[in-house]
């Protein structure tokens, strides 16, 4: 079975996401929200455009994995609301 980070790497490469950036774009997705506070994949999205990357570089699965691997693997105390488009 694929662990998380293999799915997510698999959702990044499907998203046109070269594997080669994947650690910028975890440093900046990490640099978003390292600092706490509220967040969505469309909040995240934005932060991310104006860094550079594009626009809706993550969906919601790609936001969730994240979250998920913040929250269980750093042990970052992650508050996420999911918004119903």
């Amino acid at each position: 079975m694929a662990s998380m980070w293999e799915f997510l790497i698999n959702q990044l490469v499907a998203r046109n996401i070269v594997r080669d950036k994947f650690p910028l774009l975890m440093d900046d997705i990490f640099w978003i929200v390292g600092n706490g506070g509220t967040f969505t994949s469309r909040i995240v999205n934005e932060q991310l455009e104006e860094l550079g990357w594009g626009s809706e570089v993550l969906d919601e699965t790609i936001f969730q994995l994240i979250v998920y691997i913040l929250k269980s693997e750093w042990g970052y105390r992650v508050r996420h609301y999911m918004v119903e488009k």
